[in-house]
């Protein structure tokens, strides 16, 4: 997902989409990426499965210093950690 406007980048990384051969290219397109201002977060399936508010809570942060004013919206699980 890429929020421009607040200059951030979020990609579900993983070996079916990213085989090791091809990993360079996802490093100097990053390197690129944060070269030009932008901020990139790169989680894995097992990241967003196991840990999706901790995800949540740490893509609004980076949102936050592109200028979003927005708050993550508490989800359906018992445990979660939004209000």
């Amino acid at each position: 997902m890429n929020y421009r406007r607040y200059r951030t980048r979020v990609e579900l990384d993983g070996r079916a989409a990213h085989p090791d051969n091809k990993r360079w290219r996802d490093h100097r397109r990053d390197n690129a990426t944060v070269v030009g201002g932008d901020r990139p977060l790169r989680y894995g399936l097992g990241d967003v499965e196991s840990y999706p508010c901790e995800v949540a809570s740490e893509v609004a942060s980076v949102l936050r210093l592109g200028g979003w004013t927005g708050s993550p919206k508490r989800c359906a699980r018992p445990e979660c950690i939004f209000q």
